[in-house]
């Protein structure tokens, strides 16, 4: 198992304390004492008898303060990461989250529920349905669905997502998640996962492609806790390109088990959505979006990176693409089969390294704006039911292509 180091005090409190039935591990720093708060209450609305628990949370010690009732449950630190903060939050985050799930493996939990360190998932009562699908031993993994109006996520609901899905055969909205609650089971293959990675440490956690892979258990669970991530000062392009970039290296260390899936299975959902306009808007609350600056973006990318592109793309997208340049913004229509095999030609290009993987992330911002422009407008008039239908579409037209993507993977010289 990945190590991680631990204070002298913190190894000896968790030495004493042996083994537990339940961590839950905040994924960041937090105070204890807004903790303690909201922490034993939430615990204690999971079970009808007391769970012996262990929280563990970034942050120093501070028993005196954060000590509820001797014996039931116990507050662990850990220290925060020392990784590069230019690595963006996503990676603070996965740090975070990977520290906790070590703390609960060596406690030998039965379960671990880790959730991001705003704490907005301890006061949605919704968030109980992450937990007890895995106390009930059904399931290894349960992840969250989160409300989210048809333009919000567009990173994961055009890429992340439907990628995951196409190549590791399971339907799950939300692939890179804030909270997720993980069995005894799996919890040494998150901290460390097998094959290991290329770059250890310098990885983003997707539990459900891990977990599918290791041939467990997913569900999903409807919550009603939203989280913002501060991507201040980031451009688009360094926010895809560590998203797009961290799962295109799952892709390539994990070649050998994607390879062998076909098709994808769905994720039993536990709880409702929210009704639509409670927590998301109604289609006559949301604004249309100006596509015009998406489009602009993208007749740019076509003219300036059209060298790099040449060296991803195959003849035929090249064509395409060439075509959609000649369209007017109302006209613009990317269609999605086009897109999945871009992606799919960018993943290989990004194993390749026939030029910078950077510059290559870069190259491929262009055309994620162009095919947000295309979405966009499809869904302007439509309701957030019909827009999650029009996702679905996409995420199947990904999995009818996965056999080109195989094709490529396997002879990548064979097109270009």
């Amino acid at each position: 198992m990945a190590r991680i180091e631990l204070p002298e005090e913190t190894r000896k409190r968790v030495e004493a304390i042996g083994t537990t039935e339940f961590v839950l591990g905040i994924a960041g720093p937090v105070h204890p004492q807004d903790l303690r708060a909201k922490a034993i209450e939430w615990i204690s609305s999971l079970a009808t008898t007391p769970l012996k628990t262990v929280i563990v949370y970034m942050g120093v010690d501070e028993r005196a303060q954060t000590r509820p009732p001797a014996g039931v449950i116990e507050f662990v630190p850990y220290p925060p990461s020392q990784g590069d903060p230019s690595t963006g939050p996503w990676m603070e985050i996965a740090n975070a989250q990977r520290s906790a799930l070590a703390l609960a493996s060596l406690l030998q939990a039965k379960v671990c529920a880790v959730v991001h360190s705003d704490l907005a998932a301890l006061l949605d009562p919704a968030s109980r349905f992450l937990v007890a699908p895995v106390f009930d031993g059904k399931f290894d993994l349960v992840s969250p669905i989160y409300p989210e109006s048809k333009y919000e996520g567009l990173i994961n609901k055009g890429l992340l997502a439907p990628l995951s899905r196409a190549l590791f055969g399971r339907r799950v909205r939300f692939p890179l998640p804030f909270d997720f609650c993980a069995s005894a089971r799996l919890l040494p293959k998150l901290v460390d996962p097998n094959p290991p990675r290329s770059q250890p440490g310098a990885q983003l956690l997707w539990p459900s492609n891990i977990v599918a892979m290791e041939g467990g258990q997913i569900g999903q669970a409807h919550i009603r806790a939203s989280h913002t991530t501060q991507s201040d000062g980031l451009e688009l392009s360094a926010v895809l390109g560590q998203l797009v970039g961290s799962l295109f290296q799952e892709i390539e260390a994990c070649a050998a088990q994607w390879q062998r899936v076909r098709g994808s299975q769905p994720a039993e959902i536990f709880g409702a959505p929210p009704p639509e306009g409670e927590t998301t808007e109604t289609p006559a609350d949301v604004k249309p979006l100006d596509t015009h600056p998406l489009f602009d973006s993208f007749l740019l990318g076509s003219r300036n990176l059209e060298e790099v592109w040449r060296l991803v793309l195959p003849p035929v997208s090249l064509f395409e693409l060439k075509r959609l340049t000649r369209l007017t913004p109302e006209q613009f229509r990317m269609p999605d089969e086009l897109w999945a095999r871009i992606v799919y030609d960018f993943a290989l290009a990004y194993r390749l390294r026939r030029i910078g993987r950077t510059h290559l992330l870069g190259a491929l911002t262009p055309l994620y704006l162009g095919w947000v422009a295309s979405y966009a407008q499809d869904v302007g008039s439509t309701s957030a039911a019909e827009a999650d239908q029009r996702l679905d579409r996409l995420a199947r037209i990904f999995e009818s292509n996965k056999p080109y993507f195989l094709s490529r993977w396997r002879w990548p010289d064979r097109t270009n």
